[in-house]
């Protein structure tokens, strides 16, 4: 009675522990589809198999005979597939498929072979050639898979590098202890005994099955920190892609603003005056010189709404665009005043991204700075210097007769624009007198994009 009851009692516990795990974990894989658990449900089917056969159910839903012949055919077949389908299940859970460790990989294909060919090699032999006494193979084998599990334990321990994988190896050392116990009890086998040495193993599946629920809880906290830091991350770069949708849509309600303004000023201002010259024409009838102005405004509307175009088109956002436009537009206005130009272009990196507005504004400073040469000057030359390293360097440099008073100077309709222009550049502008004038514009090129 004692074999029956103690048995009975051990292996019907740990049945109950199996399938609570195997649902569980079949519920886990469904939501997580980890093909780690797909080896534990097998290594769990083939556990419950062994427990099953060991809780002496049969013998009471069997005739003793059929349970006995049963028992002899399959308990040797059934635990050692259950002790395989366990080194897959550890094998798997330490990634070995993807370890370099020549030993850990070969031997994980060599258990199989051994192991499987050990149990079909058995129910085989069992069936054309009954026997009772296998002891020597029993003895064998186990010894072989105490080895070889003793080896890749300690292999494994050495190639640990995550905190689930410590939990699994605890657990697979703590089995194998509880093995050896079973094997050594199995050797002095008795009546007496108060627990046998299947019961060992149970207790061996057991404790194995507290290791990997610790482990798998483990896991599972570090999966949900590290997705809850994915949605973070994934939370941030939205924000931080909306912050730039809307400083982007601030821009280019900026840049209709700005757009908006100079066609209010230039085109405006220009059609005004066409309108009012052209009632003055035939008001007084004086049409050569009405038309005269009124040519010479239409012509300046036509240059403003090409350098209105010229900053719009995107095409011409290189720094070298922007060197060349200044430059045509100084050699012709120049050379319609009679004034010399010397122009020099030293600029390191002519692919240099230089938006619209910004283009603009250092286009409308150049215009404005030979705008005062031609009107107050009297220059007869005019070098232009522009220089990119880290900052945009833009020198103005005429030959005429200077400024009195430079300070006071600045304060000039003019003059007080052009500095405004620059210090929403960021930049620096400078004048003084040099043998004539001489304005330095300094913008820093990270703003100039």
């Amino acid at each position: 009675m004692h074999g029956l009851i103690f048995q009975s009692v051990i292996s019907v516990l740990l049945l109950g522990v199996i399938l609570l795990a195997f649902v569980y974990h079949i519920v886990l894989y469904y939501y997580n589809r980890d093909r780690l658990f797909l080896h534990y449900l097998v290594y769990l089917t083939f556990t419950g198999l062994f427990v099953f056969q060991r809780s002496g159910f049969l013998f009471y839903w069997l005739e003793p005979e059929i349970e006995l012949k049963l028992y002899d055919f399959l308990n040797e077949p059934i635990q050692i597939l259950y002790l395989a389908t366990y080194f897959n299940f550890i094998l798997q859970s330490l990634d070995i498929t993807k370890s370099t460790h020549h030993f850990l990989y070969w031997s994980k294909t060599f258990i199989r072979i051994i192991l499987l060919g050990y149990a079909l090699g058995f129910i085989l032999i069992k069936t054309f050639f009954p026997f009772e006494d296998y002891a020597l193979a029993f003895t064998l084998i186990r010894i072989f898979i105490f080895l070889l599990t003793f080896i890749m334990l300690w292999e494994c321990f050495k190639l640990r590098h995550i905190t689930f994988q410590l939990f699994i190896l605890i657990g697979s050392a703590c089995y194998f202890v509880f093995g050896i116990v079973s094997f050594i009890s199995n050797l002095n086998a008795s009546d007496t005994q108060w627990i046998y040495p299947p019961e060992w193993l149970m207790i061996g599946s057991f404790t194995d099955i507290v290791f990997f629920s610790i482990a798998l809880s483990h896991r599972n906290k570090q999966q949900w920190e590290k997705m809850n830091l994915a949605l973070l991350e994934d939370a941030n770069e939205i924000i931080a892609m909306q912050k730039l949708v809307l400083e982007k849509q601030a821009a280019l309600e900026n840049e209709r603003n700005r757009i908006a303004l100079d066609m209010h000023d230039d085109l405006g201002s220009g059609l005004t005056k066409i309108n009012y010259l052209s009632q003055m024409a035939l008001m007084k009838m004086d049409y050569e010189a009405s038309l005269k102005k009124i040519h010479q405004t239409s012509s300046d509307l036509v240059k403003n709404m090409s350098e209105i175009i010229w900053a719009l088109n995107e095409d011409n956002d290189r720094l070298e665009d922007l060197c060349s436009f200044i430059k045509n537009y100084s050699n012709d206005y120049l050379e319609n005043n009679t004034i010399d130009l010397t122009i020099q272009i030293d600029i390191n990196n002519p692919t240099l991204n230089v938006i619209g507005n910004h283009r603009r504004s250092i286009f409308l400073l150049v215009k404005e700075a030979l705008h005062n040469v031609v009107k107050h000057a009297q220059a007869s030359s005019v070098i232009i210097y522009i220089h990119q390293s880290e900052s945009l360097l833009l020198t103005i440099h005429d030959n005429g007769i200077g400024f009195q008073d430079p300070k006071s100077s600045i304060l000039n309709n003019g003059l007080r624009n052009m500095e405004k222009r620059v210090q929403k550049l960021n930049g620096t502008f400078q004048i003084e007198n040099d043998q004539g004038t001489k304005i330095t514009l300094c913008i820093p090129v990270a703003h100039l994009n």
